[in-house]
Formats: structure tokens, sequence, C-alpha cells
């Protein structure tokens, strides 16, 4: 079954305080969410008291995420930062770009089993974000296929539907290929003006086709479908409930 959370990095510039926090994981909870992929909380507040929060407002972190830098050069942190708010899951989000040779993904996969064998001695996993470049083409070859190939077995695929979508790539196509590996999908949706010009949206209103990608959910195992949008044309409050609204009256709760 693939259950409903939400994105926390979509309210960065809520997370500033603890005050803030505090407010923020009330409103989310008070709206009906119950589950959270924690990133871009502000360093400053302490990890014990993001940990309380979530304890206060019984809302669970099953995930949470850096950049490949940041996790690469302070990883004890992270594997502090998991152990202190609960959670199992470690996602690593994005190959830099000027990587994206055959060297430059060899390297990072090579840095990446490295992380993932010290998680996992730590009981924690590892998984992959790719952004929209990720999938270009390095030799012939899906540069995402690459990696995936390259990293361990048991190692995971978050996939942002938002991003394959934007990189040309059918999600639901995704989800078959890589079943078994993808726990955690972020739930992102998209307008383009005449213009040209791109915007984020609640779920549900903007281009993406979601019905086969939630059925495509349900059918391959993934555990988390994660609203995420982090940018808005309205209060980001008002988007996160319409999200959830909209996804919820898909099947997916």
């Amino acid at each position: 079954m693939t259950s409903l959370g939400y994105q926390a990095s979509s309210l960065k510039a809520y997370l500033s305080t603890p005050d803030d926090l505090k407010a923020t994981f009330c409103r989310l909870r008070d709206m009906g969410y119950r589950h959270l992929q924690l990133q871009w909380i502000d360093p400053s507040i302490p990890l014990e008291f993001t940990a309380e929060t979530l304890r206060e407002t019984g809302l669970t972190c099953i995930a949470t995420q850096d950049s490949f830098e940041k996790v690469r050069d302070n990883l004890d942190y992270y594997i502090t930062m998991n152990k202190k708010w609960g959670s199992k899951c470690l996602c690593v989000s994005t190959m830099p770009r000027n990587q994206m040779t055959t060297d430059g993904i060899k390297l990072f996969c090579s840095e990446m089993k490295q992380i993932f064998y010290v998680l996992r001695e730590q009981g924690i996993s590892l998984t992959f974000h790719p952004l929209f470049y990720n999938y270009e083409q390095v030799n012939g070859v899906c540069g995402l296929d690459t990696i995936m190939e390259l990293l361990p077995l048991e190692s995971g695929l978050t996939l942002c539907i938002y991003h394959a979508v934007r990189a040309g790539v059918n999600p639901v196509a995704l989800l078959e290929q890589y079943k078994g590996r993808i726990e955690i999908c972020h739930f992102k949706d998209f307008m383009i003006f005449p213009d040209g010009e791109e915007y984020l949206v609640p779920v549900g209103q903007g281009k993406i086709d979601w019905n086969p990608i939630f059925e495509a959910c349900r059918r391959f195992g993934v555990s988390w479908g994660l609203v995420e949008q982090e940018t808005w044309k309205k209060d980001p409050f008002v988007c996160a409930r319409e999200s959830l609204d909209y996804i919820s009256s898909c099947g997916i709760i």
C-alpha cells in the first residue's frame, strides 16, 4: 500500500526557527499529514528539538534528504540526525551535473557505495534522488540507468515524478523498471505559461496525468508518496492542503 506524506523541504521558509518549525508541524498534522521526509530545517535548530516536536505532534520521519556533497562530507552528522528523528532512510539528492560523464559517474557511485556500507552498519538505508539532468545520455546510455547499475542492488531510488516528466521519461515505465527499489515517490506537479514560464502547482492542478502514476505506485509496491512543492503562487499551506485533498480523493491516504 502506498501511504501519503509530505516532503518538508517544500516549506523551507517556515522551518527557520524552533517556533516556526513547531507551528509548521502542527499545521501539517492538523490538515491530515502523518508522515514527513525532513530536509532544509535550519541547522541552528537543535536535532533534539526537532525530535521532540515530532513526538509532540505525533508525526513520523520516514526519511531525511540532502545533497550528495553535504552527506559525503558530514556523514556522521546525518547518521546522528536519522537516529534522533527515528528515520531509517537517508536520501541523497542528485549527482552533480558536472559529473555526468563516464568517469564522473564511476567516481560518484564509488563514493556512494562507501556511504551505503557505513549507513547499513547503522541500520539506515540509502536511496538516490535523480534530478532531470541525471536522465541525460552518457555514451548512449541513460545516466540514471548507469548509476543504478553501479550502486548496490539494496540501495534505493527516490523517484520525483516532476523530474522524470521534465526529462521526457515515462514515470510509469520507471516505476516498473525499478520495482522493488523505489520506496519513495515525490508527487510534484507543474504548469507552463504560454510564454514558456514554468511554475509549480498543487498536485492535480498541473499538466501531469496522475491516475496512472498512483495506480503504478500501488501496483509496484511504493511505500510512500510525498507531496512536494517548493515554490507557490498562493499560500503554501493552502497548496499542501489542496494536494492532500486531491491525492486522498484518488485513494492514497
